[in-house]
């Protein structure tokens, strides 16, 4: 065929089903581009440099709390008004325990649903609330101050296991007891219950009456926030606090149904009376 009638020749016209896709010369398709690895694999570097990074500092704080001498803690002893929690009544322990840390004899130092929801919150509101064990708050109160930080928080549950693994669970509360605030400069529970009710908390102690479930449940209610909930003028929020605590004290077997009752109606009836030392709550 001569060039002429080459170009001449007409020329097939090719037709396509708009419902089918176009392919080009690669496999896929025109109209899907190329799978994006990229972001993944992005994703995934990320990920292991804050696992590395996140294990470091961990490490990190494990090392420095690992340098807190928890033999130290057995200074607390030495305090003049200093009374074991052996010598206590169950009542007594049991206020604390219920409300501050109800899972205290289970567990090694750390709550895991309490430490969560702790570490959570501090994440997400940037500000630590709750979930501290017994021996966390002995740890807390003894070795650091009142900072509220994610890196406070790691270093004292390292040091509370610590603590845990040294002493029982006796001796911890003892020391939790004795080493706390409970407003108006009293540090220890034995002066706390002498200064508010003309009460001691050990059962050895003759000089003074025991004092009572329902004392005990106001001590227990009033750390929390010691400088807000006064005794000597018992606030409706503090009252139904008290309250709380008295069902958990129920709940949890430290105290029978009539002692329950008895501490309600005594709460009740709470009456403000001028002594020769100071103005003090008599519930009777």
């Amino acid at each position: 065929m001569k060039r002429r009638q080459r170009d001449n020749y007409p020329k097939e016209k090719t037709t396509y089903d708009q419902n089918e896709p176009h392919y080009n010369t690669y496999y896929q398709p025109v109209g899907s581009p190329p799978k994006k690895k990229k972001s993944k694999r992005l994703f995934l570097r990320m990920l292991i440099i804050f696992i590395i990074i996140f294990a470091l500092f961990t490490g990190l704080m494990y090392f420095l709390s690992s340098r807190a001498n928890v033999d130290d803690l057995q200074t607390i002893e030495n305090k003049s008004n200093f009374v074991s929690s052996d010598n206590m009544p169950n009542y007594v322990k049991g206020a604390f325990i219920s409300m501050e840390d109800e899972r205290f004899s289970k567990h090694h130092g750390f709550d895991i649903k309490g430490t969560t929801r702790a570490l959570f919150s501090t994440i997400g509101e940037h500000d630590v609330q709750g979930g501290s064990t017994i021996t966390q708050q002995t740890v807390k109160n003894y070795y650091y101050n009142n900072e509220r930080s994610f890196t406070r928080k790691l270093k004292e549950l390292f040091v509370a296991h610590k603590v845990e693994q040294q002493y029982s669970k006796n001796q911890i509360l003892s020391f939790y007891l004795n080493n706390i605030y409970y407003g108006n400069n009293q540090y220890d529970i034995e002066s706390a219950a002498n200064y508010y009710f003309g009460a001691t908390t050990n059962q050895n102690n003759s000089y003074y009456p025991i004092i009572t479930v329902l004392q005990s449940a106001m001590l227990a209610s009033k750390v929390n926030a010691p400088s807000v909930y006064d005794i000597n003028n018992v606030s409706n929020n503090f009252k139904n606090r008290i309250k709380v605590n008295l069902e958990k004290m129920r709940q949890q077997n430290y105290i029978s149904d009539s002692q329950y009752q008895e501490a309600l109606s005594q709460l009740n009836n709470c009456l403000l009376y001028t002594s020769d030392a100071a103005d003090d709550l008599l519930c009777v």
